[in-house]
C-alpha cells in the first residue's frame, strides 16, 4: 500500500462541484473510475477542497491510498491518457503515508474574474461573471483590504452550514484590472462554505456604489450573511493554489 499526492487541474462547467454526488457527475467520481481502471482497484481520493458545481480549479491538491506497483510516471501518463479532456493531473508522487491533502494543506489562493464590459463574450461565459454597468473599481479595492487579518467571517458563510469557528485568517485580498478581467484573488488559512463567492458579491455591491465601503465594513462585523447581497455566480471562481 502506497500514498499518492496529486495536484490537478479542471474546468468545473460540466461538473456538480469536487465531491462524490448519488446522482450527479463530479470531479472525484470521474478521477476515482479513472484510477480504477488503471489499477483494478477502487481508492478514495481525498482533495484538500470541496469546490462548488462550475467552480474550477488550477491546482487542486489531493491524495489517495492504492496497492499496485505501477510507478508514478505510468500512472501519471495513464491517468492523463483516461481522464477527459477539462480533468487533467499536473503532478503525481508516492509520498510518505502520513501526508493528508485536507490536514496539510496550510492555505489556499482563490482567484476571482469579473468580466466589466458593455457586451458579453460567448468565449469568457463559462469562465467570468458578466456584469455590463461600470464597477468603481478604487472603492472595490478599498473594501477588499477590510477582510485582511483574522477575523470572524460567518457574514460571509453559506447559510445552513455548521462549524465550531468561523474564524479564519486572510493574508492577501485584492482587486485588480488583467485584462479583459477585473480579477479579485484571496489568499487564507481556509475558507468557509461559499465565503469567496459571498465576498464577491458584497464587492460587486461596493463597486456598483449600491452599498458604501462603511456597509461594507457594517456587514463584515455583523456575522449576519442575511445582510449580504446574492453571491456571485460559481464560474468566475478558480482554486489557484494550495499550500501544504
Amino acid at each position: 500500500m502506497r500514498r499518492l499526492k496529486l495536484i490537478i487541474e479542471y474546468d468545473g462547467t460540466n461538473y456538480h462541484g469536487w465531491q462524490r454526488q448519488l446522482v450527479y457527475r463530479t470531479v472525484q467520481q470521474t478521477l476515482e473510475e479513472a484510477l480504477e481502471k488503471i489499477t483494478q482497484a477502487k481508492a478514495p481520493i481525498v482533495g484538500a477542497s470541496r469546490t462548488d458545481r462550475g467552480v474550477h480549479a488550477m491546482g487542486q491538491l489531493a491524495h489517495c491510498q492504492i496497492e499496485s506497483s505501477i510507478s508514478d510516471h505510468k500512472l501519471f501518463k495513464g491517468l492523463n491518457t483516461i481522464l477527459p479532456a477539462d480533468i487533467k493531473i499536473k503532478t503525481l508522487k508516492t509520498v510518505d503515508k502520513t501526508f493528508h491533502a485536507q490536514r496539510q494543506a496550510r492555505s489556499k489562493i482563490y482567484v476571482y474574474q469579473i468580466f466589466n464590459h458593455r457586451s458579453p463574450s460567448p468565449l469568457l461565459r463559462h469562465y467570468s461573471w458578466w456584469l455590463r454597468d461600470p464597477l468603481n473599481i478604487s472603492k472595490m479595492k478599498k473594501a477588499a483590504k477590510l477582510l485582511v487579518g483574522e477575523q470572524d467571517f460567518k457574514a460571509f458563510q453559506n447559510t445552513g452550514t455548521k462549524l465550531t469557528s468561523t474564524i479564519r485568517t486572510i493574508f492577501k485580498s485584492t482587486v485588480q484590472k488583467k485584462s479583459p478581467y477585473m480579477i479579485y484573488e484571496v489568499k487564507g488559512s481556509g475558507f468557509l462554505k461559499q465565503m469567496v463567492r459571498n465576498i464577491v458579491g458584497a464587492l460587486v455591491a461596493v463597486g456598483k456604489e449600491s452599498r458604501t465601503i462603511e456597509e461594507f465594513r457594517t456587514l463584515l462585523t455583523s456575522k449576519n450573511r442575511k445582510l449580504g447581497p446574492p453571491p456571485a455566480p460559481p464560474q468566475g471562481l478558480f482554486l489557484k493554489k494550495i499550500f501544504h
